[in-house]
């Protein structure tokens, strides 16, 4: 069965048109190169463009992951000077019994604190610094510089504090209050750093908070992002958000929550990770001295956006290169097939019989070579179907002299031992008209040499020859006579309907034995530009086999199937095809031969018959 199928499909291919089947091989040969071209161009940029971003993005990220890590150590490294500072440590350890009154030592360590929380103003990376002190301290509630230590020991983040191994703790963003008035409210990141006695280190005596700009920060996040939907965060251990290049993005596909913390504490390589209806790449670092991570998020369909513009960008070129490749490649095929087609055509006409045919060809390549060689076929053969012409026509003239010389003699010794007979018998002026019936006969019959005779003068033949053979069968013919006048003034070959009475008369009523005589009807009429002549007689008619032998050249019917063969043949070679004799015959019932000219008249033969 699939054997069958195929079988059916490679033969339908097979009887594509050259037309179609070069179509489909340029379709092939053109299209499906671009189609794979196209997209392993597309692959092997996309490939290529993820790689570069990736690399880009790394490059950023391990700068930005720097310079975190400077701006962390510096606060730090500030973080130091103050917790290392002796002047900070005498003053933190000052006792209340003996400092709470002492207003003029307490003004002098304010000033001194105060200068060296001023003296980290010229640091870039420091915003503000801030002490905790004691609430005894008269300074303590000063709120910008100093701030009281007791307000802080009921809060989760001096708790956090107190019981981190780490000597700092980093806090969330913050908004403080502009020192200078008209300027608005900032937004800062902390560090707190418990500062211990030296002397006694498990005492804790103050804590220092230095502080920087969170758009220091956010500055360096933004330059780590590199893509336009993607985003750069930090993150703490638990999970909330230092600073973001991006919080629309983070919202919208909640990239807080969907990248775990697992994830969030580990350094690894770039990792997929859909979100959503949308495809992340990420990766992660942690910064150093915190407990921050810093993770970026790159949309994957930012990644092949510039991939599917050259993609695009590529098919468009694909269509417009495939469809002026298929174009000229149709005009290529449609001018060979176009000449093709026209050779089939006239190959067909010949086929049909139609020999006037010629074909212009201006290109000599093999189809122009074709179509010269099938001019010189076709004209070399008219010449050889011209010369057969005249050939058969020659042949047919001979064969017709060659049956008058046979029909006369025989004919004449007929009628003359008739006249011989009938003087013998009888002394009666019958032989005058049987004699003058013969001369009529052969005179008609000659016609001056003419093979192109009036239908009148045709009729009159077929009735002189009636008229003798009554005579000679004692009038068993009834000859009936039915033509339109019309027609009497075409013209037709010689002795065409003589030859088929004969037969009729000789082979029809004469053999038949049942009843003396018969009857022939001779009838003729003009049917649009042909003329009809038909011959019907009751005798005993013919099987249909050997109707069907009668005007076919086998060589099984004799004498009169030789006459009437050469008549039809005289016929098609004068006339053409279209014309001849037509039999319809049944046993015991008659035979009928329809006889089919043009209405010609003598002047109108396009060839001279000889």
């Amino acid at each position: 069965m699939k054997k069958e199928i195929l079988k059916n499909v490679v033969q339908y291919f097979r009887d594509f048109t050259i037309r179609k089947k070069l179509m489909l091989s340029y379709f092939m040969l053109i299209f499906f190169p671009l189609i794979i071209f196209t997209i392993v161009t597309y692959v092997s940029v996309s490939q290529g463009y993820e790689s570069q971003i990736r690399y880009s993005a790394n490059q950023s990220f391990d700068q930005a992951n720097r310079f975190l890590s400077y701006k962390v150590n510096s606060l730090i490294n500030n973080s130091d000077i103050i917790y290392n500072d002796t002047g900070v440590q005498t003053i933190l350890i000052r006792s209340k019994q003996v400092y709470e009154n002492n207003i003029i030592q307490q003004n002098i360590d304010m000033m001194y604190l105060n200068n060296l929380i001023f003296s980290f103003r010229n640091s870039e990376d420091v915003y503000r610094v801030c002490l905790y002190v004691p609430g005894w301290m008269m300074y303590s509630n000063q709120g910008i510089n100093f701030r009281n230590i007791d307000n802080l020991k009921d809060t989760d983040t001096y708790r956090k504090l107190m019981l981190s191994k780490n000597e700092v703790l980093w806090l969330q963003p913050e908004t403080l209050k502009n020192e200078v008035n008209s300027l608005p409210d900032v937004s800062v990141i902390s560090l707190l750093r418990k500062i211990r006695n030296k002397d006694q280190i498990g005492d804790s005596i103050g804590i220092e908070k230095i502080s920087i700009l969170e758009s220091n920060i956010k500055d360096i996040i933004m330059k780590a992002n590199i893509t336009r939907n993607g985003v750069v965060y930090i993150q703490n251990s638990e999970g909330s958000i230092i600073c973001c290049s991006n919080t629309d993005m983070l919202k919208k596909f909640n990239l807080k929550e969907s990248i775990s913390k697992k994830l969030a504490q580990e350094n690894t390589s770039w990792y997929t990770m859909a979100v959503g209806k949308e495809r992340f790449t990420i990766t992660l670092q942690n910064i150093k001295n915190t407990d921050w991570t810093m993770i970026t998020a790159i949309p994957y369909s930012e990644i092949l956006s510039q991939s599917n513009k050259i993609r695009n960008l590529m098919l468009v070129l694909m269509l417009v290169v495939g469809v002026i490749a298929y174009a000229v490649a149709y005009i290529i095929s449609a001018s060979t097939t176009k000449r093709i087609s026209l050779l089939t055509k006239e190959m067909i006409k010949v086929q049909e019989g139609e020999l006037n045919v010629s074909i212009s060809s201006r290109s000599q390549d093999e189809i122009g070579q074709l179509m010269n060689s099938f001019n010189f076929m076709v004209k070399k053969f008219n010449i050889l179907v011209e010369e057969q012409y005249k050939n058969d026509k020659e042949i047919k003239n001979a064969e017709l002299k060659a049956l008058q010389s046979q029909i006369n003699p025989h004919f004449l010794y007929n009628t003359l031992d008739l006249i011989n007979w009938k003087a013998i018998d009888n002394d009666v002026p019958e032989i005058t008209e049987i004699t003058q019936s013969l001369a009529k006969f052969y005179k008609l019959s000659l016609s001056n040499g003419k093979d192109i005779v009036s239908i009148r003068d045709e009729i009159k033949h077929v009735i002189t020859y009636v008229k003798i053979q009554n005579m000679r069968f004692d009038n068993q013919i009834n000859f009936i006579l039915d033509i339109s006048e019309e027609i009497y003034k075409y013209s037709i070959i010689k002795i065409i309907l003589q030859p088929i009475l004969e037969n009729s008369i000789l082979h029809g009523i004469l053999e038949n034995r049942d009843k003396q005589g018969g009857i022939i009807k001779l009838t003729g009429r003009l049917e649009n530009d042909t003329i009809l002549l038909i011959v019907q007689d009751d005798g005993v008619g013919m099987t249909k086999e050997r109707v069907a032998e009668l005007l076919m050249d086998t060589g099984t019917i004799k004498n009169h199937g030789y006459g009437v063969r050469n008549i039809n043949d005289r016929i098609k070679l004068c006339y053409g095809q279209r014309y001849g004799l037509t039999y319809y015959s049944s046993l015991g019932e008659g035979t009928l031969v329809e006889v089919r000219i043009p209405s010609l008249k003598e002047g109108d033969y396009p060839l001279k018959l000889v």
